[in-house]
């Protein structure tokens, strides 16, 4: 919820997570500057200003309104809400010994769900209630008995006197149909009377500008209600049955209008979609339909259109136009300046056109915009690039950067697919080679341009469909910060020219005597992770991500992939201790890496031992174990050190079924699965430890059909206990060119 002052210097916007009211200044770039922010007790659900635009009306989902400043005093006193008041008084019983006993019991809890928070009440009788109170300086003006659902303010001529003063109101609206008028502050808790006349929820309350004594409202109703607020009677009601229902019907796809007269035939009653009110706002041009310069503005839910009434001089409204839009109207607001209208729409539900409203060389042949605009004046519809561009990038200033996801993903219901499979995603692309061009794979992953496009490649693609990005880099930037020369081969991969030999060779000596400046040698990711982060634009968290030690001293003496990996095993049983002070001096360069992808932006960091199957359990023990308990305990430690918070910490141990348990005991609250687990064996032992698991479909299954995908999905969901939570989903492991076009498929299983 977003509102701004009639200057447009000021937003005001609400962020249902923390409730918290914020304060933000335009600035002469572009950008949003926080002024100051503001928690409530309860979610707000309605904003507006007074006349003089000095304080914030906000109502929230418990009916309560209150005023804030719009720039809050130092100090400050508040008086508590009755809700607050509750909640002291609870405090008060148990302070004196009282048990809280929850008024339900057994006998009256009939559903499991029900059931359920029985036993979670009656297991916190001994705790403390939290307070709720507002923080910050405000003041409670009046209460409804239901939902607030909207809230407008406006000062009239105060017909008392003779002498030219104004008088404030405040309206108010809930779910239970009543308009409530109510005088400003500080009488605030004076009800003049009310508007009754709807008979469903009332959910958009409009005062014109031109004529403050005129309030059109809307909600549930098939109707529009036009007030003369201030006499509280009814001068028009606006049928919208045949307005809304116009549309409706025109945008149903063949299945669902065979599916309506399928009702009708059963009921022998005519069929209407319900109709539900979501915006309703006053527009005043320079040049209206046919010369007039007033407008009501209305959309409704689930319908791609905007509808246009014209108020005539005699004061009635009448429908003048409909523009049918690309997709359902999610908001819009309006460039009085420029007489344009800025559209918000959802993409992910593009209307179905059984009779195109406009002709087809009218109609746009690139993908659905998320946000166009279009003329008041003539409702000429265009998209507008740069809008798009200058409003998304705004938007991004007041984003809250740190989801769910980034903060705990144990409390994530599970998605579609995680980010393990956007980077092996990425590189099968069409798009990747032509942004690739010609660089090879470590010129894209040193320039933060290349890397953080390809990040983004199969995000854009899948959009809505995979959960995370992960950064376009490779593991094997660790051993070239050290010295080493890696390239990548076409059809080979990576291959190091002049691998280890043995501890005498010189090169051994070299690498563990150097010193070696991780933000200096691989700032080229951090400035990708910044990158990518600023054009996410918060759709998805970014994986951060580095080697196991195990896994690059692999590739550093084998010098390459390998099938038997005969060089590095000899050199492990020749020479164990060197080779454990290089995987120790390795682990100590992956937490630092590891450091600085999150102070850059990353949300969540993945260490990946791609050739843990390669060690026998001891081997295991010996050789790869301990160097990824080092990360994990290090990790932590060093981003307090650089006053950030901890991130989740993801494991991914390929082929190391048999440690399963140390794995989980590691340190990392996520460990990842390759496809020969046992879903069902490892929630147990995960959930155990309380460490989400992820994984873990055979990437082979994305040869087969669509059956045998859903098949393998279904059953890898089941595996995890209906995958709804402590689970992220993904393949067990990397996909090849020939299955990428079946991605699409296993993520809408």
């Amino acid at each position: 919820m977003i509102t701004t002052t009639s200057n447009g210097q000021f937003v005001v916007a609400v962020t249902g997570e923390d409730k918290g009211v914020r304060v933000l200044r335009l600035e002469l770039d572009g950008t949003l500057q926080q002024l100051n922010k503001r928690s409530m007790p309860k979610r707000p659900c309605a904003l507006a200003f007074t006349p003089d635009e000095k304080t914030i009306i906000c109502g929230d989902k418990f009916g309560d309104v209150y005023a804030l400043p719009l720039f809050p005093t130092e100090t400050s006193t508040t008086e508590p809400t009755p809700s607050e008041r509750m909640t002291d008084m609870q405090d008060t019983r148990e302070t004196t010994g009282k048990e809280y006993t929850p008024s339900a019991n057994a006998k009256t809890v009939h559903t499991l769900r029900n059931q359920k928070a029985l036993l979670h009440q009656k297991s916190r009788n001994n705790q403390k209630a939290r307070k709720t109170h507002a923080a910050g300086e405000h003041q409670l003006l009046l209460g409804h008995v239901s939902l607030l659902t909207a809230v407008a303010c406006v000062s009239v001529p105060f017909a008392d006197t003779a002498k030219n003063q104004q008088r404030t109101y405040i309206i108010t609206a809930d779910r239970d149909e009543h308009i409530r008028i109510s005088r400003g502050i500080p009488q605030a808790h004076v009800t003049e009377y009310f508007c009754l006349g709807h008979t469903q929820f009332v959910s958009q309350l409009c005062i014109p500008s031109w004529n403050l004594r005129f309030l059109i409202s809307g909600g549930g109703d098939d109707f529009l209600l036009v007030w003369d607020w201030i006499a509280g009677r009814i001068v028009q009601k606006i049928d919208l049955r045949s307005i809304v229902h116009d549309v409706t019907k025109s945008t149903m796809s063949p299945e669902e209008t065979q599916s309506a007269q399928d009702a009708v035939n059963q009921t022998e009653q005519d069929w209407s979609k319900p109709i539900a009110v979501s915006k309703l706002q006053a527009v005043a041009a320079e040049t209206g339909f046919e010369g007039a310069r007033q407008n009501i503005v209305m959309t409704c839910e689930g319908v791609p259109a905007l509808f246009f009434f014209r108020f005539d001089e005699d004061c009635s409204i009448q429908h003048e136009k409909t523009v049918a839009m690309e997709a359902n109207v999610v908001d819009f607001t309006t460039s009085e300046s420029q007489g344009r209208i800025v559209v918000a729409m959802d993409v992910q539900k593009r209307a179905f056109w059984q009779s195109p409203p406009r002709s087809q060389d009218q109609r746009p042949n690139q993908p659905c915009p998320w946000v166009t605009s279009l003329s008041i004046a003539t409702g000429e519809w265009q998209t507008d690039l740069d809008m798009n561009v200058s409003i998304t990038n705004a938007l991004q200033q007041i984003a809250i950067d740190d989801g769910e996801f980034a903060s705990g993903p144990k409390s994530r219901p599970v998605g579609h697919e995680s980010a393990a499979q956007g980077l092996e995603t990425g590189r099968y692309l069409p798009e990747y080679h032509e942004a690739k061009g010609s660089n090879d794979f470590f010129a894209c992953c040193r320039s933060p341009e290349i890397a953080s496009t390809l990040t983004l490649q199969p995000i854009d693609r899948y959009d809505g469909l995979i959960d995370a990005a992960i950064i376009f880099s490779d593991i094997l930037v660790i051993p070239q910060a050290m010295g080493m020369t890696v390239e990548m081969l076409d059809k080979k991969g990576p291959h190091f020219p002049n691998p280890l030999q043995s501890p005498s060779d010189g090169q051994y000596e070299e690498i563990m005597g150097r010193s070696v400046d991780v933000a200096k040698e691989l700032d080229y990711v951090y400035q990708a992770i910044t990158m990518t982060r600023h054009k996410l634009k918060g759709r998805v968290p970014l994986y951060g991500f580095c080697g196991a030690p195990w896994t690059l001293l692999c590739y550093m003496v084998e010098g390459g992939g390998s099938k038997l990996f005969v060089q590095v095993k000899t050199w492990i049983d020749k020479y164990p201790q060197q080779s454990k002070d290089l995987l120790k001096r390795m682990a100590e360069l992956c937490v630092e890496y590891l450091a600085l992808q999150v102070k850059a932006g990353a949300q969540i960091v993945q260490v990946f031992d791609s050739w843990a199957g390669e060690l026998s359990p001891s081997s295991f023990s010996a050789f790869a174990l301990p160097y990824l308990r080092h990360i994990s305990k290090q990790l932590p430690m060093r981003l307090k050190e650089l006053n950030l918070e901890p991130v989740p910490m993801v494991v991914f141990a390929k082929g190391a079924w048999y440690a399963l348990k140390d794995l989980c005991d590691s340190g990392y609250q996520v460990v990842g699965l390759d496809w020969l687990h046992n879903a069902a064996e490892a929630m147990k032992i995960a959930r155990d430890r309380r460490v989400v698991l992820q994984g873990n479909a055979d990437p082979g299954v994305l040869y087969g059909s669509t059956e045998s995908i859903t098949a393998v999905v279904e059953e890898m969901v089941s595996g995890f206990d209906g995958g709804k939570q402590w689970w992220i989903a993904n393949l067990g492991h990397g996909n090849v060119l020939r299955t990428i076009y079946h991605i699409q498929r296993l993520t809408r299983c």
